[in-house]
């Protein structure tokens, strides 16, 4: 593996985090593909859109492709036509290579396994759970600290708890996210159950303060 290619691969990773190694490791399963007519390329927009959706996930990689080709030079463009895009890998080995490192030297070659990390590294678990520790310790929780909390109800929870209970079927595998999996759903528990507090307290104070003008008004 070209050490160029590594430390390529290396920097982009650690700037682009989990939706880069999810468009990056996509692109390269597409690459791989023995099933895909590869004469234009390794891989097309349109390949990449349709596997990133069969995984439950709606993202558009435009950005993310224009800056692994443009700035880190891992990819170039082979074809392009009003109705497709394709592009190659210029070191599809040294690429693998450094993928594979960077998980942990991990290859699986159950795709059921590639499929699960993938999808754990695309909800950006470490980002939520620093925001779920951070706000289980403030004092107050601001208004936007609620509706940040809501989204993460509402749009991430039900993932979390499909992806970790997929995850619990390997256990041996994959014990540290689901560690942290769990960990999220104990501190979203932790929030909601001190949301609900306010809310009884307010209510109760707003009662305690209606009966007393009550008791006035009869005065």
């Amino acid at each position: 593996m070209s050490e160029i290619t590594r430390a390529q691969v290396f920097d982009f990773l650690r700037q682009y985090g989990d939706k880069g190694l999810l468009v990056l490791r996509t692109a390269l399963d597409i690459a791989l593909d023995p099933n895909i007519d590869h004469r234009l390329g390794d891989f097309s927009y349109k390949h990449l859109v349709i596997r990133l959706r069969a995984m439950g996930i709606n993202y558009n990689p435009s950005n993310l492709l224009r800056i692994m080709e443009r700035e880190y030079t891992l990819i170039e463009k082979t074809y392009s036509s009003s109705n497709q895009k394709w592009w190659r890998f210029i070191d599809l080995d040294g690429v693998r290579n450094a993928l594979n490192e960077y998980i942990g030297g991990t290859s699986f070659s159950d795709p059921r396994l590639r499929i699960l990390l993938i999808k754990y590294r695309s909800l950006e678990p470490s980002r939520i759970l620093s925001f779920l520790k951070r706000i289980s310790t403030k004092p107050v929780l601001s208004s936007i600290d609620k509706r940040v909390f809501r989204e993460i109800v509402f749009k991430e929870l039900d993932l979390i708890a499909e992806i970790l209970e997929k995850m619990m079927e390997y256990e041996d595998v994959f014990e540290k996210e689901i560690s942290v999996l769990n960990e999220i759903i104990m501190l979203a528990e932790r929030v909601a159950a001190r949301l609900e507090g306010e809310r009884r307290a307010e209510h109760h104070g707003l009662g305690m303060a209606m009966e007393e003008h009550g008791m006035r008004e009869t005065i």
